[in-house]
């Protein structure tokens, strides 16, 4: 039995291969060129296209409001866009008015090729970086003119010269091709950023049919050899199918960011668009000057100019945004996170860096281990955010007790250090220093709260201390042995302060 999902697929697919069949048996019965199917032609191309639009519109009314809405309904308004200038190319066919190589007609088309490559890049940059988007959208540009500088030179610029229209005229029907490598190019990339699907295909399969039918359409044209009729309306006919097809699927769920595609390949894409170009032109320019050859080439160059720039700034931002993530995890990995001061693990490095300087200097350290009394006593009464509120005022009253370049740390818990690295500093002087600052009550959960704290505080002399060390320790292993003697005897007066004291909050 057939899928539910597939069945829109099928009918729409029947339906296309019918009208294309019937097409295909009307002409070899009426003739091609003949009012009938000249009138045939026209109103099919308008109707796929009219529906295309419709359906488009359809599908992306249902959409969450997002990228993938806003390029739906860009692309859908412009194949309404396309309908309207079908209409009027039908209508000036039928007629026998004769067609210029730009008619009245070209404006609303013009449009159409406009808003298609607007939609690809908003539905690429919702994917992946912005800046890749438009660097994929300068990539599209730059095989677009090194395909058509190749053409030109190889054969686009004579049949120019010899075709019976004005080349101002020639100019637009030109550029239709160019264009639609923009847009497959922009569609290839997206699809490989958010991996292959049905609706992805579709695109592609359409972005080609259309850049085939312009191809052919633009040489007949320069020939004077254009008939309605031929491979460009059965290929229109088939692109827009694709379009509307696209509109009856129902969209494919994903979870999940879609991370950028490898630029791997990318980085190659100025170069090798612009190795065939400047090839082509040189050979050209060599025989004689060309201003067409000169404009597409210096286009190129600029185009090459401002992919690079793109890319070095992207890169520039990779680094700002690098450098300002490592900065937050080194914040992370040294700051503790809810009182702001210090963690354990900076404040060891920051004694290190204090005796490693002290045993050039001679001068003293004192370090001083604060421990808050009872401070279960809060949590179980008024609850841990009260503890944490009386955390972070402890923090913000030791910090304020000691100098800018003194470092205060909370080791975990409610065990707090004061590193203190002025050589007149005594170890008394500083803990009732510290004394004071914590007797000034907290205001904590509606109550007043009186803290007290166990304060120890030690002075050491890291040059006279280095002598009591074993022998044979490097001076790696000498700065770690006098922390780690530093750091134990102030434990050690905290606790016996601790023991000493009985304080009740």
């Amino acid at each position: 039995m057939t899928d539910a999902r597939h069945r829109p697929l099928l009918a729409g697919t029947a339906v296309l291969l019918t009208t294309l069949i019937g097409l295909g048996v009307a002409q070899l019965a009426l003739g091609r060129g003949s009012h009938p199917m000249l009138l045939a032609f026209g109103l099919t191309e308008t109707v796929v296209s009219l529906v295309a639009g419709l359906l488009g519109l359809w599908a992306a009314r249902r959409m969450p409001a997002g990228w993938v809405r806003r390029a739906r309904g860009l692309f859908a308004v412009g194949c309404l866009l396309w309908s309207f200038g079908q209409g009027i190319f039908m209508a000036q066919d039928v007629l026998g008015l004769g067609l210029a190589a730009t008619t009245w007609a070209d404006l609303p088309f013009s449009f159409y090729y406009a808003l298609a490559v607007v939609s690809a890049l908003v539905h690429l940059r919702g994917r992946i970086r912005a800046h890749v988007g438009v660097r994929t959208a300068i990539d599209g540009a730059l095989l677009g003119l090194s395909l058509f500088t190749v053409v030109w030179v190889l054969w686009l610029g004579g049949a120019v010269r010899v075709s019976d229209s004005p080349p101002g005229d020639l100019v637009v029907p030109i550029a239709y091709p160019v264009v639609d490598v923009v847009f497959l190019t922009l569609t290839l990339v997206s699809l490989l950023a958010t991996g292959s699907s049905r609706t992805g295909v579709l695109v592609v399969l359409g972005g080609t049919a259309f850049a085939v039918a312009d191809v052919t359409y633009s040489y007949a044209l320069l020939h004077g050899t254009f008939e309605t009729g031929g491979v460009a309306d059965f290929s229109w006919i088939v692109a827009f199918a694709c379009f509307a097809l696209v509109s009856l699927l129902r969209p494919e769920r994903r979870t999940g960011a879609v991370a950028p595609p490898s630029e791997s390949w990318a980085r190659l894409v100025p170069y090798i668009a612009l190795l065939p170009a400047a090839c082509a032109s040189a050979w050209r320019l060599w025989a004689a000057i060309d201003r067409v050859v000169l404009a597409t080439l210096l286009a190129v160059v600029v185009l090459v100019v401002l992919r690079q720039f793109l890319t070095v700034e992207d890169h520039r931002r990779l680094l700002a945004t690098a450098e300002q993530q490592r900065g937050q995890l080194d914040t992370l990995a040294h700051v503790d996170p809810l009182t702001g001061l210090e963690n354990r693990r900076r404040f060891g490095e920051r004694m290190a860096g204090v005796v490693r300087s002290a045993l050039l200097t001679g001068s003293p350290v004192v370090v001083a281990f604060v421990d808050l009394d009872r401070f279960k006593a809060v949590n179980d009464t008024l609850g841990h955010a009260a503890g944490d509120d009386l955390l972070r005022g402890v923090a913000d009253r030791l910090r304020a007790a000691v100098r800018d370049g003194d470092c205060v740390a909370r080791l975990g818990g409610d065990e707090f250090a004061v590193l203190v690295t002025d050589p007149a500093v005594q170890p008394g002087p500083l803990v009732e220093r510290l004394r004071l600052a914590l007797l000034e009550p907290f205001p904590l959960a509606g109550s007043v709260v009186t803290a007290s704290a166990s304060t120890g505080a030690v002075r050491g002399e890291p040059q006279r201390m280095v002598g009591d060390l074993p022998a044979g320790l490097d001076v790696d292993g000498q700065v770690a042995a006098l922390v780690e003697s530093l750091l134990g005897s102030a434990d050690a007066e905290m606790y016996r302060v601790k023991r000493g004291r009985r304080v009740v909050v």
